[in-house]
């Protein structure tokens, strides 16, 4: 199978040595030239399969992910031990993961919410964040970005951050009930939330997880974005907004060795 077009962002995590990253899309191409659905599900038989396979493919010579269990909260889980095994973890409730072990991959799955690396190239820490509605509501960055300087001892200013593929401001309708976290999180961030005539409002996740992040310590010029909707482009992404049952993508940081 050829390697499928995964995303390197335009960040300054790509300059990064000591940090492999990325993020799924949908589908690959095979060697007879058609296409086949690169989908991470929990419960999928393929996989197991599209895990190693997509690993190998970004040159992590390696055949699992550590993936805890999303939960959509602010949990965030910390991959310490050396001996642990990605079974082990599967089931532990939590919507961020963060490690200094090298050579151990570290991941996320989504098909909407809002995937973000974290990594701080000094003490050589790296994080990955599921923020959907209730996560970014309960400030999941700034939870993960606490936890990596109370375990290792980081400092927000030394952490970059990317945030991958997610439904964007343009697609996320949701309903007054759902607003209300925002407003009072955000008083001054009349950008965040766009009325419509319906009584609904447009929500802008990827701006509040930055909101959220820059409120964590983290430097504005240190965080970015890959500037995809996954609803708009859901022949390269499963958007669950759009489809209903979907599968899902993987986001997958590694420590190289130092």
């Amino acid at each position: 199978m050829k390697p499928p077009p995964h995303l390197h962002p335009i960040s300054p995590l790509k300059s990064q040595p000591g940090l492999a990253h990325a993020f799924s899309p949908r589908s690959h191409e095979l060697k007879d030239g058609t296409t086949g659905v690169l989908d991470f599900s929990t419960g999928n038989p393929s996989t197991r399969s599209n895990i190693k396979w997509f690993l190998q493919s970004i040159g992590m010579n390696k055949e699992e992910v550590f993936l805890v269990r999303q939960v959509h909260g602010d949990a965030v889980y910390d991959l310490k031990s050396a001996s642990a095994s990605s079974a082990r973890i599967a089931d532990t409730p939590a919507d961020a993961i963060v490690t200094r072990l090298a050579g151990r991959p570290i991941g996320v799955l989504t098909a909407d919410c809002i995937p973000i690396v974290v990594y701080d190239p000094r003490l050589h820490v790296t994080g990955v964040i599921h923020a959907g509605r209730k996560g970014t509501a309960l400030k999941v960055i700034s939870k993960t970005i606490l936890a990596m300087q109370n375990l290792y001892g980081c400092d927000p200013r030394d952490i970059l951050a990317e945030m991958g593929p997610g439904i964007d401001v343009c697609c996320y309708e949701v309903g007054a009930d759902c607003i209300e976290p925002f407003k009072k999180l955000y008083p001054d961030r009349a950008g965040l939330i766009k009325p419509l005539p319906s009584g609904k409002f447009m929500l802008d996740l990827f701006s509040a997880n930055r909101e959220d992040a820059i409120t964590a310590g983290i430097e504005p010029e240190n965080i970015s974005k890959t500037g995809v909707c996954t609803f708009c482009e859901v022949e390269r992404f499963f958007s669950y907004r759009r489809e209903g049952t979907t599968g899902r993508m993987l986001t997958v940081a590694m420590l190289s060795p130092r």
